[in-house]
């Protein structure tokens, strides 16, 4: 159970942490942790009039893979599904979107934050 805390704790702090290093790039927040049928999308933000849904990963270590690595087609798939699930249900069916990926890393004391701008498309 103590394991299970720290690593929502782990999570949260890493969504805290990708969604101040995407406000400093310009982009505005629209919605965190959407939930919907179709599943739930970390961040949902929009870089100029792009509608961007964001999958946030955060790893102390590689054990396991990298932070990116664990976006993998079924979480890809996933996406999608509540992805278009919002932009049907807020009637922005029409809007050009995308999908980024962050991956935070925290070896250590400080985290390091790698941004992957549209990476994957719909499958």
């Amino acid at each position: 159970m103590i394991l299970k805390k720290a690593k929502l704790i782990l999570g949260k702090e890493g969504e805290r942490i990708a969604e101040i290093f995407l406000r400093k790039k310009g982009y505005k927040l629209v919605e965190r942790n959407y939930r919907c049928a179709a599943g739930e999308l970390d961040l949902i933000m929009l870089d100029q009039r792009v509608i961007v849904f964001v999958e946030v990963k955060t790893r102390t270590g590689i054990r396991y893979g990298t932070p990116l690595e664990a976006v993998e087609v079924r979480k890809q798939q996933k996406m999608i599904y509540a992805a278009q699930f919002f932009l049907s249900a807020k009637k922005l069916s029409q809007r050009e979107a995308r999908f980024d990926v962050v991956g935070i890393s925290w070896p250590g004391a400080q985290p390091s934050v790698e941004h992957i701008e549209n990476a994957f498309e719909l499958i």
